[in-house]
């Protein structure tokens, strides 16, 4: 593989992961090439756009630069984010009607939540084990539940919720 192509590989997974990615791993990746020299030659690239290479450790990842965080916030409306939304939906179907298949909770949200379900895993907020999800101790410990069994009653928040609207 060549330099160029190289960089458009490294971009593509840099991008594509959307975590931090192990130096060494790339390296194994890219067997042959340098790859200190080619995350270098990626930070200049990307110093003239809005994307900044974060280092630590033994880790790189593709962030936003830090100075344009207000900027993204506006845009993004992060409060009002149609995809925050989506993604509690499908947290909260997993909560309470986990283990479910993703056509299950297609079915459910009357959408496609394949894109929800991964960020979800990645988070580490859920697990699949074959083709069901279910959510994982992370998701109780964040929410500061001891067990499944420690979520509100379903029903009894739902006519509670409706009585509020």
């Amino acid at each position: 593989m060549n330099r160029d192509l190289a960089l458009k590989v490294l971009d593509a997974i840099l991008i594509s992961s959307r975590r931090k990615v192990k130096i060494k791993t790339l390296k194994n990746f890219f067997k042959d090439l340098d790859v200190e020299g080619l995350l270098t030659i990626a930070q200049k690239r990307y110093e003239d756009f809005g994307f900044f290479l974060y280092r630590d450790k033994d880790y790189v990842e593709l962030t936003n630069r830090p100075e344009l965080s207000s900027y993204l916030i506006n845009f993004f409306n992060f409060e009002e984010n149609e995809y925050f939304q989506d993604f509690l939906e499908v947290l909260a179907i997993v909560a309470y009607a986990g283990p479910i298949s993703l056509r299950e909770i297609d079915q459910i949200r009357q959408k496609e939540s394949t894109t929800i379900l991964k960020e979800l895993l990645n988070e580490g907020l859920i697990k699949k084990h074959r083709s069901l999800y279910k959510v994982s101790k992370k998701f109780l410990e964040f929410f500061g539940f001891q067990k499944l069994e420690d979520l509100p009653d379903y029903h009894r928040l739902r006519k509670e919720l409706k009585g509020k609207s």
